[in-house]
C-alpha cells in the first residue's frame, strides 16, 4: 500500500480509501502535506479534510456561475468524499457532526448537477428509515439490482463513489444504502448496528420488488468491509437475494476484535472509539462481548445463492484465512474465493491499493449471475 503518512498505517489507510472513491492525490496532497511531519492530531487530521472540501465546493460554485455543471457535480461529489474521509477519523461531538452534515450538503449539491439521475429513496424498516441512492440501470424495462452494503466506517456518499456507474453501465441498478450501524442511522439517529442483518436486507428487499423498475427475480446483494459479514449474513436467510458478493471476507469479526484490542493493533482503519460507537454500547468491554455475535459460523451453511468472495493476500484488517473459512462454510454450489495477490495489486484490504480490478470483477460477476 501507498503509505502516504509512513509510521501511520490509519491515516494513510483513510487517504487510499478517498482516493478509492474518487479523491484526487495532488488536491489531498495539498491539505494534508503539513501533517506528514507533525504528531498525529485528530484536529488537525479534521481541520486538513474539511479545508480541501471547502476549497473543491468554492471551485464547484464558480463552475455553477460559468455553467459548467457537470465540473461542479464533480468537484462537489470529491468535497463529499473529503470531509467523510476527516469525518471517518473525529470522534463523536461537534466537529464530526459539522463535517458530516457539510459532506450529506456537499453530495446533494453533486447530485443537483449529476447528468444521470440519482433517485434518494426511504425505505421502511423495524430500525426505522434507511435512506439509500438507487443508481438506474441503462437499460429499458425492469433491471436486475444489486445493493450495496456499507462496512464497519464508511457511507452511502462514499459507497457511490466507490462503485459510480460500473453497474448501471452493465445494464444493472445499484442501491447504495446506509443500515444500521452505518450513516445515518447511526449519525444522525443513534441506531447501532445489529447480527442478524436479515432483518434490514429483508425490509430493503420487500421495498424493492414494489417497484416497476426493478426485477424481483434478479436481486444481488454486495459488501464491502465489515459489509463481509452483513451481505452473507443477509443472504443466508433471505433467499430473494439471488446472488451474493463479500468484497473482503469476513468469517468471525469478535475475533478480529479481541485480537485487535489485546495487541493494540496499529493496523486498524480507524480509532478504537469506533467499536463501542457502532455497537451502541457505553464501554469497549462492553462492545466486545456484543460484537462476539458478528460471526458466520451458523449463518454460511444456509447461504445456498452464487457466492464470491475477493480478498487481499496482504490484508492487514481480515486475515485471509477468515475468507478461506468462510468459502469452505458456504453452503453454495457456485462459490469462489479470489485472492488479489502482492504481486498483481489489490492485495491490501478490499483492495484499496488497487482497487479497479477488483470493481471491474465484481460488477462483472453480478453482470453473469443476474
Amino acid at each position: 500500500m501507498f503509505n502516504y503518512f509512513p509510521n501511520n498505517y490509519m491515516w494513510s489507510s483513510a487517504v487510499m480509501l478517498s482516493i478509492m472513491a474518487g479523491g484526487e492525490l495532488g488536491q489531498i496532497d495539498r491539505w494534508l502535506a503539513p501533517l506528514r511531519e507533525a504528531a498525529p492530531d485528530p484536529g488537525s487530521w479534521t481541520k486538513a479534510w474539511d479545508g480541501a472540501a471547502a476549497q473543491q465546493e468554492e471551485l464547484a460554485e464558480e463552475d455553477v456561475r460559468r455553467g459548467f455543471r457537470r465540473s461542479a457535480s464533480a468537484r462537489y461529489l470529491r468535497a463529499s468524499t473529503y470531509y467523510l474521509t476527516g469525518e471517518r477519523q473525529t470522534a463523536p461531538g461537534p466537529a464530526k457532526t459539522r463535517s458530516y452534515q457539510c459532506a450529506l450538503a456537499a453530495f446533494a449539491k453533486a447530485v443537483e448537477h449529476m447528468p444521470r439521475p440519482l433517485e434518494r429513496v426511504e425505505i421502511d424498516s423495524p430500525d426505522g428509515i434507511l435512506p439509500g441512492h438507487l443508481i438506474p440501470a441503462r437499460a429499458q424495462g425492469r433491471a436486475p439490482v444489486v445493493i450495496f452494503y456499507n462496512g464497519f466506517d464508511v457511507t452511502k456518499e462514499l459507497l457511490y463513489g466507490i462503485i459510480r456507474e460500473e453497474f448501471a453501465d452493465r445494464g444493472i441498478a445499484c442501491l447504495v444504502v446506509d443500515t444500521p450501524g452505518t450513516g445515518e442511522p447511526l449519525r444522525l439517529r443513534g441506531v447501532p448496528s445489529r447480527p442478524d442483518y436479515e432483518v434490514p436486507t429483508s425490509a430493503i428487499v420487500d421495498h424493492l420488488v414494489t417497484r416497476p423498475d426493478i426485477d424481483p427475480a434478479r436481486i444481488g446483494l454486495l459488501g464491502i468491509s465489515l459489509g463481509g459479514y452483513y451481505a452473507p449474513r443477509g443472504a443466508s436467510f433471505e433467499h430473494r437475494i439471488k446472488a451474493c458478493v463479500a468484497w473482503g471476507g469476513v468469517w468471525d469479526y469478535g475475533a478480529v476484535w479481541q485480537r485487535r484490542w489485546a495487541t493494540r493493533s496499529t493496523t486498524t482503519s480507524v480509532p478504537f472509539w469506533q467499536l463501542p460507537w457502532v455497537m451502541g454500547t457505553d464501554t469497549m468491554e462492553q462492545a466486545l462481548e456484543r460484537v462476539k455475535q458478528w460471526t458466520l459460523l451458523d449463518a454460511l451453511p444456509h447461504l445456498t445463492q452464487p457466492l464470491l468472495i475477493v480478498h487481499g493476500e496482504h490484508d492487514g484488517a481480515i486475515p485471509l484465512e477468515d475468507a478461506r473459512k468462510a468459502l469452505r462454510a458456504a453452503g453454495s454450489a457456485d462459490k469462489e474465493l479470489r485472492v488479489f495477490t502482492v504481486a498483481e495489486g489489490g492485495s491490501e484490504h478490499c483492495n484499496a491499493d488497487d482497487p479497479d480490478p477488483a470493481r471491474q470483477l465484481i460488477a462483472d460477476w453480478f453482470a453473469d449471475h443476474l
